[in-house]
Order: C-alpha cells, then sequence, then structure tokens
C-alpha cells in the first residue's frame, strides 16, 4: 500500500507508453539514482529533499514552510520499491500527512483551487480531498534507470508549479480558526 494507508489499487492513471521494465534494473540501481535525484532538487534554491535513512529509491521534495521535517507533512513524493519493479509503474504524488496541522482544511481548499489545473495534465488524477493524496500520476519504468529517474524529475518539476497555490492554500488555512 501507499504511505498514506491505502491499499495501491491495480488500475492506474498513467502517461506515457506501456511500461517495459528490464530484469537488470534492480532495486539498488533506484536506490543509487534517487541520491543524485535528490541532490538535483536540494540545489534548486528554496526547496529541500528528504530520503529515509539509509537512502532508498524514496524521496519527499518540498518547501521549508510546508512542514514536512519528519516525512509528515505536504510534500512531492516518489518512490521505486519492489512492488513499482515489478508492476512497472512509478508514482508521483502530492502529498499533505497528519503532520501539517491543519491537513483536512489544506486539503478541502487545495483540492478546490488546483483541480482544474491538475486534470488538464496527462495522465494526472485528483485525488482529494480525501486521505492525504491531493493528486497522483503513475509513470511507466523507462527501458533503463536513467530514463526512469528523467521521467520522475520531469513530473516532480511540473507539481512544482502548484507551488504558488500550495503556499497561498497554506496561508490562507493557517489564519484560519477552527
Amino acid at each position: 500500500g501507499d504511505p498514506c494507508g491505502q491499499p495501491f489499487k491495480n488500475t492506474r492513471t498513467t502517461i506515457g507508453c506501456t511500461a517495459t521494465t528490464s530484469i537488470a534494473m534492480t532495486m539498488e540501481d533506484y536506490d543509487a539514482a534517487f541520491g543524485g535525484l535528490a541532490k538535483r532538487f536540494r540545489d534548486m534554491d528554496g526547496w529541500e529533499a528528504r530520503q529515509e535513512t539509509p537512502p532508498a529509491a524514496y524521496l519527499h521534495i518540498s518547501k521549508p514552510g510546508w512542514l514536512d521535517h519528519n516525512l509528515n507533512g505536504i510534500h512531492f513524493e516518489t518512490y521505486v520499491m519492489e512492488g513499482q519493479l515489478q508492476a512497472g509503474y512509478v508514482p508521483v504524488c502530492l502529498h499533505c500527512e497528519r503532520g501539517f496541522p491543519k491537513q483536512r482544511e489544506f486539503m478541502k481548499l487545495f483540492t478546490e483551487r488546483a483541480k482544474a489545473k491538475i486534470e488538464q495534465w496527462q495522465g494526472y488524477k485528483v485525488l482529494g480531498p480525501k486521505g492525504c493524496s491531493a493528486c497522483e500520476v503513475w509513470v511507466p519504468l523507462g527501458p533503463s534507470v536513467e530514463k526512469t529517474i528523467e521521467a520522475l524529475a520531469n513530473e516532480l518539476l511540473r507539481l512544482q508549479q502548484l507551488t504558488p497555490l500550495i503556499d497561498e492554500t497554506i496561508a490562507d488555512v493557517m489564519q484560519s480558526t477552527g
């Protein structure tokens, strides 16, 4: 299941072509490649990238005000685990988890504000306002680890377009009472 505790469904909203995997691509290959992906986002001004300890093919991208210091606030997330290698698809998501003090309020307001924009993006599915996933897309594994990492980076960059709306929604829900 995903980190929000919801089991993955067999139906996937995906982008691109049919996924093909190579026997040569292993978890160790992705674990190493995710370090470079994390660095790419850490090097961007004002962005944070977090991995679990020890670092693996699991990544959170966030801004300092998104309260994701403990991997449980607002963040963009992607990961490759054995299940993704077997399925041939990797998720890229926007989450607002329980570590954010007004999770329900954020999810409701953000979904209202961002739904039309997100629905214009090929393969994206809006999942909010319930739960912790605002939206997701399933990216097919590429013919190489490098091609997959590049496709994931492109989707994380696409999600960064939502930053002004995320920041505005955070400000609005944190100022509200209740």
